[in-house]
């Protein structure tokens, strides 16, 4: 058990450190002033002294100085309710091992105390230490003696030895600082090479001679579908069977595309090019492969060409259709003549009404050709989706109460308005409706949705932010697959008078708005024609469309 003395005038703080003290196993005596705490180190082994500098009497300090003399081993703790770094620098001058300022927390006094006996055993093991040394000093020193001949002989050759190795030493440090700084050349060329691998826009990856898997970037993880820790180490052909090709290397031939069959069953255009990664010595080591998904370029290209396709058949109708304006609307002149001024029989005058009745249908149908050849230009405002299908729902009530066909009407009420050419959107919006009335069957259902959703799939360009989506659905008979990929086609219908220009029509409208609009249908199930208008991007008042 450790002794603690406790030298302070005040009973309080002499009982308090008493008891915090031998709550932790710690046997404490008590002094109230300096003459008794000297007594007290004489009379009994003390481990720890706690020392007041306020006393009466001999102070703290002077206490302190004669305790330093008669006692150094002991440690002294100086405690005090003046916290000045006057106090302090004095106390520690005067050989104070630490200083506690009152009031002190429980916790302070033990730790400080602990601090305190662990400083003694130091210098306790310490000094036993030195007698150690001492003894062995006194034993080496009668060794040297003896011994002083023959280190009188070696000291030339550790003399020798020191400056070789100094000379080795510094050669070492020399050969250190180079493996070093090439060590970070390295580490800096690794960073840049996996930064500019990872931000390629296309997909790198490195096999071995027998075509196992090295490395690859991240762009060509997300080209080929399967993360780097599923490919490293595996050969690309056990991966995509017909994936040889990416390792043959040809040097005539600068690029290649394949159609590659990935894990999850899709196939895919990839672009690519192959070389050799040789060595130093200039033997081939591996295969770089460079390649890139071309599903979006042909797609863009498609588009493109359907564009300038579309475009080219405008301008022929639009042409052909003038011309068929002028000899139409003389036919339509003669027929009205003949049915005003010639006294025709009944069948005759059938056969007149005929006429006069297709001339009119040719004549709209010169009509939406015209529409369809030239630039449109657009009118927007803002205007409400919701309630420009409602102003087409009252003009198709009668005959919907007639087929008996309900309307599901699933609007998106947190909408904002969008800015269009509210009449040809009316048009467009008509066009899908009549669609699908016709479809339907009596008590039947067509469904009107609209909704906005975020980050679009649009054809070029692609506008950013939100967009609106419209659909019309029907559950009529459904549209068959050979028939679906051409229903925007120019002249295409399956109606016995249909002219195939409608949806046409609304395509080109849809898209002037820098829209899409495409068709979703399968035998049994139904029709869905869907539309997508960006919201976030205004279109300018004056700004005309183009040819799709």
């Amino acid at each position: 058990m450790k002794n603690v003395l406790v030298i302070d005038d005040e009973r309080l703080t002499r009982q308090l450190c008493s008891d915090i003290l031998s709550s932790e196993g710690f046997s404490v005596l008590t002094a109230e002033d300096a003459s008794e705490g000297f007594r007290r180190v004489q009379e009994s082994p003390v481990d720890v002294i706690l020392l007041d500098i306020m006393m009466p009497g001999l102070s703290g300090l002077e206490a302190l100085r004669i305790l330093s003399s008669i006692s150094p081993e002991i440690p002294v703790i100086v405690v005090t309710a003046h916290s000045s770094s006057q106090v302090a620098i004095e106390a520690l001058k005067y050989g104070a091992y630490d200083f506690i300022t009152k009031p002190f927390p429980a916790e302070e006094l033990i730790n400080g105390v602990r601090r305190a006996l662990e400083r003694r055993r130091l210098l306790v093991e310490n000094r036993r230490l030195l007698e150690e040394l001492r003894a062995k000093v006194e034993e080496l020193s009668r060794l040297y003696t003896e011994a002083e001949g023959f280190a009188s002989r070696l000291e030339e050759r550790v003399r020798e030895r020191t400056r070789e190795l100094e000379t080795l030493l510094a050669e070492n440090a020399r050969l250190y600082r180079q493996v070093e700084e090439h060590h970070r050349e390295l580490v800096s060329s690794k960073q840049l090479l996996d930064n500019i691998l990872s931000h390629m826009s296309s997909g790198l990856l490195l096999a071995d001679m027998e075509g196992r898997i090295r490395t690859i970037n991240r762009p060509g993880e997300e080209t080929l579908g399967c993360p780097k820790e599923k490919v490293l180490g595996h050969r690309l052909v056990d991966l995509f069977p017909n994936s040889q090709p990416l390792l043959e290397v040809r040097p005539e031939t600068v690029s290649k595309e394949i159609d590659l069959e990935l894990p999850d069953g899709r196939t895919i255009p990839l672009g690519f090019s192959s070389s050799f990664l040789f060595t130093e010595e200039g033997h081939q080591e591996g295969i770089i492969v460079v390649f890139r998904d071309l599903s979006e370029i042909k797609r863009l290209r498609g588009e493109v060409l359907r564009r300038d396709r579309l475009a080219t058949i405008g301008e022929v109708a639009a042409g052909v259709a003038h011309e068929i304006r002028n000899p139409l609307f003389g036919i339509t002149s003669v027929a009205q003549v003949l049915a005003r001024e010639v006294p025709y029989n009944e069948a005759q005058r059938e056969l007149i009404a005929a006429m006069l009745s297709e001339t009119k249908r040719l004549n709209a149908l010169v009509d939406d050709l015209l529409l369809y050849g030239r630039p449109t230009k657009l009118s927007p405002v803002l205007s409400d989706l919701s309630g420009i299908w409602e102003e087409i729902l009252g003009l198709m009530e009668e005959g919907l109460e007639q087929r008996q066909i309900k309307v599901i009407r699933s609007y998106d009420k947190g909408l904002p308005p969008v800015y269009l050419d509210r009449d040809k959107i009316k048009q467009v919006f008509l066009n899908l409706f009549n669609n699908a009335m016709e479809a339907t069957p009596d008590r039947g259902t067509v469904k009107i949705e609209t909704r906005m959703v975020h980050g679009s799939q649009f054809t070029v360009p692609k506008p950013e932010g939100n967009f609106v989506e419209v659909s019309v659905s029907d559950t009529g008979p459904g549209i068959p697959q050979e028939h679906l990929e051409k229903v925007f086609d120019l002249f295409f219908t399956t109606k016995p008078r249909g002219s195939g220009l409608g949806l046409a029509i609304c395509r080109k409208i849809v898209e002037d708005h820098r829209g899409s609009i495409e068709a979703r249908s399968g035998p049994g199930e139904g029709t869905t024609f869907t539309l997508k208008l960006p919201l976030d991007r205004t279109l300018e008042p004056s700004s005309p469309g183009g040819n799709p």
